[in-house]
């Protein structure tokens, strides 16, 4: 009998819990995560718009407003931040997801008790959540931290990291946006409600990458969707969505195909919109690839002529799903890894046009400028915090840290935090480290940097 996803798993409602000494433990004197502000209609909330809800009244998403998504600050204050990204990615997937659930209706394959709008939940929770991981300074930010650990993680903790830290080392040494948001939302041990708790099926509607640091692919691909202090949630999410195949491999939950493709869109063509705004390309060659999407250009301003490339590749995307949709649920399409590969041949020239553009955004002069600043600010953030939680890790005592360490860790956890937690090992504290430094805005990454160097 041939292997086929099922919607009954693929929509759990299941979340992590502490029912074990696994991951995601923590001190009891880290308060629980809290439900979204109660409300008339709280009890009438389903566990997929809770899971909205959670993500949105957060601070975690709230502090995205300072983060960069490509320029990082801008002078113009209508580029965009990784919050009005998230927010527009999540406004494509649910417009995609209400279309699979159009599939799924005729289709018959929708399970009982379930509507169109859990998926338009699940994947908007998954599209709000999928950046809330991602460091202060865009994509500069991810090579900051792994190029610091590579120069500096090994001589900080010696042969521990090729030891029994060797899954903390590849965490960091390929430190990866989708893995630390996949920890944010999926852990159950919250501080200050940091992480979320998410669904299952969010959390599989997240996972572009089913994979995690741990695995080979992560040498070549570079990209994966859970660290190894997550390996347990990552596991148990994987089975009990059902994404194993009987090979033994592991396929993508079907509307992490809808989240991607939502990013995907969005970022392209805003992007090149913002790069207007920024006058690193001329409005005319960009006009033209948008209009090139769309198939005409009829006069309109930019930004409507933006909408209908955005609207056109959301409808290839949606009909790329139902085409494709039984490849999709046999497990086969994870090879081919996203929609983009079977869009129409006009709109794959587009695509292929405005990747050609990312030459001359990503090496325009005052953004190249900022991100070398970035490296320094983000070195010095990181030398600072991983010697302490060294120290603090070794000694198992925060009275026998140096002021200086001490100072540093009251910056980022309330004393009473730090010293209930004081005996966790080196991994722990390392992940707390990396969920401070990765949770900075741009702005309180220099504040951070600048109060440790004594400026």
């Amino acid at each position: 009998m041939s292997f086929r996803l099922d919607w009954n798993l693929l929509l759990s409602e299941k979340r992590h819990s502490l029912s074990g000494s696994g991951a995601g433990s923590v001190a009891e004197t880290a308060p629980k995560l809290e439900a979204a502000p109660a409300t008339s209609v709280a009890g009438t909330r389903t566990p997929f718009e809770r899971d909205c809800d959670r993500v949105i009244f957060s601070a975690p998403f709230r502090r995205l407003a300072g983060k960069t998504q490509v320029h990082p600050f801008a002078k113009i204050d209508h580029i965009h931040n990784r919050l009005t990204h998230s927010l527009e990615v999540a406004s494509v997937g649910r417009s995609l997801a209400y279309a699979a659930g159009r599939i799924l209706l005729k289709r018959n394959e929708l399970p009982k008790g379930r509507t169109p709008e859990d998926l338009n939940c699940i994947v908007q929770a998954a599209c709000l959540a999928h950046d809330i991981g991602n460091p202060p300074f865009g994509h500069a930010g991810e090579f900051a931290i792994r190029e610091w650990a590579n120069a500096h993680l090994m001589g900080l903790f010696g042969n521990q990291m090729a030891g029994r830290l060797h899954g903390v080392a590849r965490d960091w040494l390929f430190f990866e946006g989708n893995a630390q948001s996949f920890r944010m939302v999926a852990r159950s041990d919250a501080r200050d409600q940091a992480y979320f708790k998410l669904t299952y099926a969010s959390l599989g509607a997240m996972m572009k990458y089913p994979w995690h640091s741990g695995d080979p692919r992560v040498d070549t691909e570079k990209k994966f969707s859970a660290f190894s202090s997550e390996i347990e949630i990552f596991d148990d999410v994987v089975q009990t969505l059902g994404l194993r195949i009987p090979n033994g491999t592991i396929t993508r939950h079907p509307l992490s195909y809808l989240s991607e493709a939502a990013d995907d869109i969005c970022y392209r063509i805003t992007d090149l919109e913002d790069a207007v705004q920024m006058r690193i390309l001329q409005e005319k060659e960009v006009r033209q690839i948008f209009a090139s999407i769309i198939g005409r250009d009829d006069g309109r301003p930019l930004s409507a002529i933006r909408a209908g490339a955005i609207g056109a590749l959301t409808e290839a995307a949606s009909a790329t799903f139902e085409t494709f949709y039984d490849e999709i649920m046999s497990g086969e399409r994870c090879w081919k890894r996203d929609m983009k590969s079977d869009f129409p041949d006009h709109m794959k020239e587009a695509l292929v046009e405005i990747k050609e553009r990312y030459d001359y955004i990503f090496s325009y002069r005052p953004k190249v400028a900022t991100e070398l600043g970035a490296y320094n600010t983000l070195g010095r953030i990181l030398g600072a915090y991983a010697k302490a939680a060294k120290e603090l890790s070794t000694t198992g005592d925060y009275n026998k840290l140096s002021f200086v360490q001490q100072r540093c860790l009251e910056l980022a956890w309330e004393k009473e935090y730090i010293r209930a937690n004081q005996t966790r090992g080196e991994a722990w504290w390392l992940g707390q480290v990396m969920d401070f430094i990765a949770g900075m805005t741009d702005n309180f990454a220099m504040q951070v940097s600048s109060e440790i160097g004594g400026g």
